[in-house]
């Protein structure tokens, strides 16, 4: 039983091909709301400026109250401005919109998201700055990235090959570092074992939050599309508590009193 929820967007509250609500995301939102349940969605979104994705969700029909992306958290822990920035067009422009410098002949910070139609040219761009700079970021850490019915490599496992090819450790913003998951606690002020988080990324998102003793829920609409793709590469006390389909039925489990029981204090 949970007292708040993290719900990831993409896969979970949104699908990857249409960027469309999935079915009974917009009621979950709204059930959570009604009764006043505690919760953030969070969300890896680097592509554009925080308040132009949450206008977008918006848009959607969602009615957010918290919300946090990477970009909340990059300017407290990425301090250098002339930085090596990888990604999309998108993620670029907001990068320098916040202030930082593209530079990648003597930069200070080597920050990596995510881009569908990286190359092997790119990779060795990238291990060629992290070999000059000890300030190695990871926007965020995710396993997959789906975009148009396919999976591709995520940041995070991008990031571990650069660290794998330069003995280098790196540093991730977003999900599922610690100061992420602080960070999003800290606006609903309810402690992480009394927290289950809701995703499509075993890897990227769960098994980080599981650490922190938050409980776990798989939703198979995303990244994994059958938990046998996934669950027997984990270890027992690695599983997620549950394994649902979409939304939709974490939706009927909230309704039926199955995962969520009353604050002990008002929120």
């Amino acid at each position: 039983m949970s007292k708040a929820f993290f719900i990831d967007v993409q896969g979970t509250l949104i699908d990857d091909i249409n960027k469309k609500p999935i079915n009974g995301a917009i009621e979950f939102i709204d059930l959570l709301n009604k009764k006043n349940i505690p919760y953030v969605v969070i969300t890896n979104n680097t592509k554009v400026k925080s308040d132009d994705f949450k206008t977008y969700l918006k848009s959607l029909g969602f009615h957010i109250k918290n919300y946090i992306d990477p970009f909340f958290i990059l300017e407290k822990r990425v301090k250098v401005k002339k930085v090596a920035a990888f990604g999309s067009l998108e993620f670029l422009n907001e990068i320098v919109n916040l202030g930082y410098y593209l530079e990648y002949e003597n930069p200070e910070a080597l920050i990596v998201s995510i881009k569908k139609e990286y190359t092997n040219e790119d990779y060795a761009t990238m291990i060629e700055i992290a070999l000059k700079t000890n300030t190695i970021i990871g926007m965020h850490d995710t396993s997959i990235y789906s975009k148009d019915n396919r999976r591709y490599p995520g940041v995070g496992a991008i990031m571990s090959m650069i660290k794998f090819a330069t003995n280098k450790n790196y540093e991730v913003i977003g999900k599922p570092s610690l100061g992420f998951f602080e960070s999003a606690k800290n606006m609903i002020d309810v402690d992480f074992e009394d927290i289950t988080i809701i995703s499509d990324d075993m890897i990227g998102d769960l098994l980080g939050a599981q650490k922190l003793n938050m409980k776990s829920c798989l939703v198979l609409s995303g990244k994994i599309r059958d938990e046998n793709e996934i669950v027997n590469t984990l270890k027992d006390d690695e599983k997620p508590n549950f394994i649902l389909k979409d939304i939709n039925e974490v939706l009927e489990l909230l309704n039926k009193g199955e995962i969520w029981v009353k604050l002990d204090y008002k929120s």
